[in-house]
């Protein structure tokens, strides 16, 4: 799906990705800004956010630094792995935290391709399932409650017209 309101970070999504891809990484794209790209865009995403192998992460931190580097982002918080170039954040997740939350396995996942850069997408449904777990979480309720049952409600609507429009096409 074309963005518009998120033009500039899915492109800052993609740089990175393309990078990621030379090192045989295909990320997976989350949050706001993959839900934009899922069911249509509803808001300005606030960061970048993107799952890659929790090896990359743990282990092969300094690698990741450097990737980031060449893309002229710098370290903006260790903890929660984010990099920031201008007011845009890039931050990243362990692949292993999707599959722990809602047993969704990152393999499985469709992988799209644009230009030749290769991002993994969660469908509309698993995006559903990873807010609806997600907001059981009492810090998430406090910090992101309203956002979440927003996002939660928009899902259910996309999701809701898809099978009703699924439903006129097979009478």
């Amino acid at each position: 799906m074309d963005l518009i309101l998120n033009k500039e970070k899915f492109g800052i999504f993609l740089e990175t990705a393309k990078v990621l891809n030379r090192h045989n990484i295909i990320p997976i794209l989350f949050g706001s800004l993959g839900l934009n790209r899922v069911i249509g865009e509803f808001a300005k995403a606030n960061d970048i956010d993107v799952l890659i192998s929790d090896k990359l992460i743990s282990q092969k931190w300094n690698d990741l630094i450097e990737i980031m580097k060449k893309l002229n982002f710098r370290l903006k918080d260790k903890k929660e792995h984010e990099f920031i170039k201008d007011s845009e954040i890039v931050a990243f997740g362990k692949e292993s935290d999707l599959l722990n939350l809602s047993q969704i396995n990152p393999d499985t996942l469709n992988i799209s391709e644009i230009n030749g850069v290769k991002f993994k997408e969660l469908s509309a449904e698993q995006y559903l399932l990873c807010y609806q777990l997600m907001f059981r979480d009492k810090y998430r309720q406090e910090k992101r409650g309203k956002a979440d049952r927003e996002k939660i409600a928009l899902i259910q609507k996309y999701l809701e017209n898809k099978k009703y429009d699924r439903e006129n096409l097979s009478q």
